[in-house]
C-alpha cells in the first residue's frame, strides 16, 4: 500500500472515531431501530390486548423513584375502569384516596391513577409514536396479552461527549403480577 493512502486511510479512521467520540452516532441510529421496533410490534400488541377482551384485572406497576410521579401500587381495574389503587410503599406520590396530582393531572401520565388500564396505557403509547416517536426510549409488549410491560419515554440524545447522554425520562414504569379477574 502507497504511504498516501495509508495516511488518508488513518486519518478516514481518525476522524470517524472522533465523530463517534464527540457526537455518537451510533446510538442515534440503534435508537431510530428500536423505534421502528416499537412501532410494529404496538399495532399487534394492541389488537392482541382487543381480542382477549378482558375487563377485570389488576396488575402492579412500579416505576423509579426519580420519575415526577413515583407509582409503586397494586391497580385494580373493573369494567375497563380503575376501582382501586394500592400503594406498595410510602414512597408512591399519590394516596389511594387522591387520584391525581393537581400540579401534574394529565401533563404527566403517571400523575393520574385513573390512566392506569392497560387500554388507557396502549393509547398513551400510540399518541406517543403519533407526536414524538424519538422521545420512546424503550417499551416492550406482554406476548400473551399484548398489554405493556416496561416502558420509558423522555428526551434522547446520543452518548458523545458534546450530546450528554438521556437526561430526562418523563414516564418510566414496569408492570408485573398481572391477573385476569
Amino acid at each position: 500500500m502507497k504511504p498516501v493512502t495509508t495516511k488518508l486511510l488513518l486519518a478516514f479512521g481518525v476522524l470517524l472515531l472522533l465523530t463517534q467520540l464527540l457526537y455518537d452516532p451510533l446510538s442515534t441510529a440503534e435508537h431510530s431501530i428500536g423505534v421502528k421496533r416499537v412501532q410494529r410490534e404496538y399495532h399487534d400488541a394492541g389488537t392482541t390486548w382487543e381480542q382477549a377482551a378482558i375487563s377485570d384485572y389488576q396488575f402492579e406497576i412500579h416505576s423509579p423513584l426519580q420519575s415526577i410521579c413515583a407509582v409503586n401500587a397494586v391497580i385494580e381495574v373493573r369494567d375497563g375502569t380503575v376501582s382501586a389503587v394500592k400503594p406498595l410503599d410510602l414512597f408512591s406520590p399519590l394516596p389511594d384516596w387522591k387520584w391525581a396530582d393537581p400540579d401534574w393531572g394529565n401533563e404527566v401520565f403517571l400523575c393520574n391513577y385513573a390512566h392506569f388500564t392497560f387500554t388507557r396505557i396502549l393509547e398513551m403509547v400510540g399518541e406517543t409514536l403519533q407526536t414524538a416517536p424519538s422521545s420512546i426510549l424503550a417499551a416492550e409488549f406482554d406476548p400473551q396479552y399484548g398489554f405493556i410491560t416496561h416502558y420509558e419515554d423522555g428526551i434522547f440524545s446520543g452518548h458523545g461527549w458534546l450530546s450528554p447522554k438521556v437526561s430526562e425520562f418523563y414516564n418510566e414504569f414496569t408492570i408485573t403480577d398481572f391477573q385476569e379477574k
